[in-house]
């Protein structure tokens, strides 16, 4: 068998990524313990889908952070989520999407068209690609981002709504999370490692974002990124 090597963009500010979707492969392999070689690559384009993070293991090249999780999974046969009910894998589907195909694109809307935020991303997520090369596809990145930010709906928006949408997710995931320290037990599962690497993405960096507040307005889930961090990344 062949060695893992995992395929992920730049870290900052502590975090092993600033992609939340490579963070959170990341997360998982910390979880699982799975042996690896790690990469950063500048931009995600030499991936087999053009995004991060991507794998490449016995002749395979794999992107998508569900393709690749699931994938190591069957591979390797260590799941965080072995003994979960029906109705908690369910439930981890829909925290699932709502993290990854609602609030992460609210996060997107606050790095990439807050002009506040603009220059400052322009330096740190772009910052590995050489500056006369980040001159030139910085601007044509971003009017992308802002394509599908509108392509997905939310970019559709103002700020103001945004910010609303914003708010009644991390109120879900507050509520849903309780008074327990993870999700569904005692011990960390994969959804955890989810909604730890958005929201890190959000509370740990340097850019402007109004769910910051939010985020700390609900002290479980404040605790919640705290603990995850502390228990994976020391």
């Amino acid at each position: 068998m062949t060695e893992l090597t995992v395929y992920h963009l730049p870290g900052l500010w502590g975090l092993k990524s600033v992609s939340p979707f490579c963070l959170k492969v990341d997360a998982f392999l910390c979880m699982t313990g799975t042996p690896h070689a790690s990469v950063t690559a500048a931009t995600p384009f030499g991936g087999p889908k053009r995004k991060a993070p991507w794998i490449e293991h016995d002749g395979r090249t794999l992107g998508d952070s569900t393709f690749i999780i699931a994938y190591l999974i069957d591979r390797f046969g260590m799941d965080p989520d072995e003994g979960l009910s029906a109705d908690q894998r369910g439930r981890a589907v829909a925290i699932q999407r709502l993290v990854e195909e609602n609030l992460y694109w609210a996060m997107v809307f606050d790095r990439w068209v807050r002009d506040e935020n603009w220059p400052f991303l322009k330096q740190s997520v772009l910052g590995q690609i050489p500056s006369v090369v980040r001159t030139v596809i910085a601007p044509i990145a971003r009017r992308g981002v802002k394509r599908q930010l509108q392509g997905h709906g939310l970019g559709l928006h103002s700020p103001e709504e945004i910010e609303a949408i914003a708010r009644r997710d991390l109120e879900a995931l507050a509520g849903m999370l309780g008074d327990r320290d993870w999700f569904f037990r005692d011990t960390p599962t994969l959804v955890d490692a989810t909604v730890f690497s958005l929201l890190a993405n959000i509370r740990y960096v340097a850019f402007a974002s109004p769910m910051k507040a939010m985020i700390e307005g609900h002290g479980n889930l404040a605790r919640h990124t705290d603990r995850f961090r502390d228990r994976f990344y020391p």
